[in-house]
């Protein structure tokens, strides 16, 4: 491995220091199955500090939905963020919304790109992914919430069921101070939850608002119009019948062509 790879892997030590005294653990796995399974095993054991759970590879990296997040080694952030929340907590589309307004800023704070969010829990750059987003609450004693991402960076080849959707961020970007711009942004927009400060910033970083869609409810296919993000993070889409407001776990949502 050249010296120049040495430098790009991920680092612990490294992301704690760009962290600059932000409380975070940090823990950075070669392979593993999923880094969010892992914050899953940890959650149980979660002290006041958030836990980053960071990975190479993954070789069961877990999307919505049940379906698996593409993995290859080192050419992606395969990270999860897992932390207790202070708060009552709020469900998982408006947390996934903060995420997703957190890695968009990270994104344009490192390199020179435009991502936009692709409702609710996708990033995309040129009209492909680069970057999915999921949100998990795991209950018991205490409630631990774990935001997982993954980011394409320099991936060039996919399976062939995503390979005309997908795309990376094709860029020099330092992984792991991309990583840790994501956490100071992720653990501010945390803290504002309650006053969905950063619903602004999503819509105007959203690619389907004013856009043609179609999307299942109820088991049923539906056109219309997607015209406003709410302070929950839901998509309101008007339609012939009337108004509809999407909330995750219930929809499949994509762009008409």
């Amino acid at each position: 491995m050249s010296e120049q790879n040495e430098v790009l892997k991920l680092n612990s030590q490294t992301i704690c220091d760009l962290l600059n005294g932000a409380p975070c653990e940090v823990e950075v796995f070669d392979i593993i199955d999923s880094t969010n399974l892992e914050a899953k095993r940890r959650a149980a054991s979660l002290n006041k500090s958030p836990k980053l759970i960071l990975a190479e590879q993954q070789t069961a990296g877990k999307g919505r939905m049940g379906r698996q997040f593409y993995s290859p080694r080192a050419t992606g952030l395969y990270m999860s963020y897992v932390y207790t929340p202070e708060t009552d907590f709020s469900d998982n589309v408006t947390v996934t919304a903060a995420a997703a307004v957190a890695v968009v800023r990270a994104i344009e704070r490192t390199t020179q790109l435009n991502p936009q969010i692709k409702w609710v829990n996708d990033i995309y750059i040129n009209g492909k992914k680069v970057c999915g987003i999921l949100t998990e609450a795991v209950t018991g004693q205490k409630t631990a919430i774990i935001v997982g991402i993954g980011i394409n960076i320099t991936t060039e080849h996919f399976p062939e069921e995503i390979v005309n959707t997908a795309d990376s961020l094709n860029t020099a970007v330092d992984r792991n101070r991309l990583a840790a711009e994501i956490v100071l942004e992720l653990q501010t927009l945390i803290k504002e939850l309650p006053n969905r400060t950063f619903i602004d910033d999503y819509r105007q970083k959203s690619c389907v608002l004013g856009r043609e869609v179609t999307f299942i409810k109820n088991g049923t296919e539906q056109n219309g119009t997607a015209c406003d993000i709410d302070l929950d993070g839901g998509l309101i889409i008007k339609t012939i019948d009337g108004t509809v407001t999407l909330n995750t776990g219930e929809i499949s949502l994509r762009l008409k062509r």
